[in-house]
């Protein structure tokens, strides 16, 4: 077991803390009342800020440091433009074909959530089976558990497809069912991976990843996801990330918080692009409605994002 493991390094301690501030919020909800809409706005867009976008803003130093691990070639100039041409090509895929876009974000966010959840070995069929099958158990989760809100932002950001209408609306009649089994599945899967030494999973940090997702369940939903993707996931990304560029005698970054500095550059261009693509929405003939642009901005960044940890992971898990 590696220092990351420990409940005591920075990165566990902030999780914590995301954990501490989500039982503040269900408390409020018992004694005051519900949390407001700005609130929830102001909170989501926090945890966004913080710590959503600036876990990818290191994407350019760790595909560097995964090419020199491969004796590959790496230019700054053509990973950005191969980067931004993966978000452009994507982008014209969500204005063309809105609903496939939407279903194929849902089947890569439960990949990548998947992948950082779940700290493994060896990279075998099974254990990607099962971190697949948890991801995709914690985006069901999430969505099932806030049908109503879901079921708005989906008409929103599918244009009203039918298709994702009637696959949602199926997930909705079965939800019951399908906790449970896809719940039921993963303890099964990771139960063997982890008896069979597949994959590392210290208690503390189960404890607490489940309690974040049980908490998640009696929020509303935007900041149900921001407390499981600024507070969880990115974090959990931030120290994979971490402990990759502090390999043995190869110490890229020392502090933590340096490395979060060393993001911010990447993370305001995206902001920029964020901005500027909020613009050119306000100006144009569609009808306002932020909500959508902002799940879509999510989803063109996590493709390429995706594949610099995808290629990360690989390689730690073959060292």
């Amino acid at each position: 077991m590696n220092n990351s493991s420990n409940n005591k390094n920075p990165f566990a301690l902030l999780s914590w803390l995301n954990l501490g501030i989500g039982l503040l919020m269900l408390i409020w909800q018992m004694y005051f009342g519900a949390l407001t809409p700005s609130f929830q706005i102001s909170y989501f867009a926090i945890m966004l800020l913080l710590t959503g976008i600036p876990h990818g803003g290191l994407d350019h130093v760790v595909a560097k440091n995964t090419a020199a691990m491969q004796k590959k070639k790496f230019t700054l100039s053509f990973f950005l433009k191969r980067y931004l041409f993966i978000i452009a090509i994507y982008s014209v895929c969500w204005i063309t074909f809105p609903a496939l876009s939407l279903l194929f974000f849902i089947v890569i966010s439960a990949w990548h959530f998947g992948e950082t959840d779940i700290t493994y070995v060896n990279q075998k069929i099974f254990l990607s089976i099962s971190r697949f099958c948890w991801g995709a158990f914690v985006l069901l989760l999430i969505l099932l558990m806030h049908q109503k809100e879901t079921t708005e932002v989906l008409i929103r950001i599918s244009k009203k497809s039918n298709l994702i209408m009637h696959l949602w609306q199926a997930c909705i009649n079965n939800d019951r069912i399908i906790l449970i089994a896809a719940a039921t599945l993963n303890v099964i899967l990771l139960g063997t991976a982890y008896l069979t030494n597949q994959l590392k999973f210290p208690i503390t940090r189960l404890i607490n990843l489940l309690v974040i997702l049980i908490i998640t369940i009696f929020l509303p939903l935007l900041p149900a996801f921001a407390l499981y993707f600024g507070g969880w996931h990115a974090i959990r990304s931030f120290e994979l990330i971490f402990n990759f560029l502090n390999k043995k005698d190869n110490i890229i970054v020392k502090n933590p918080l340096i490395m979060w500095a060393k993001s911010l550059p990447m993370s305001i261009l995206a902001g920029a692009g964020f901005l500027i693509a909020l613009a050119i929405w306000n100006k144009s003939d569609i009808t306002w409605d932020p909500l959508p642009l902002v799940f879509i901005f999510l989803s063109v960044i996590t493709l390429p994002h995706l594949d610099v940890m995808d290629q990360m992971t690989r390689k730690k898990s073959s060292l």
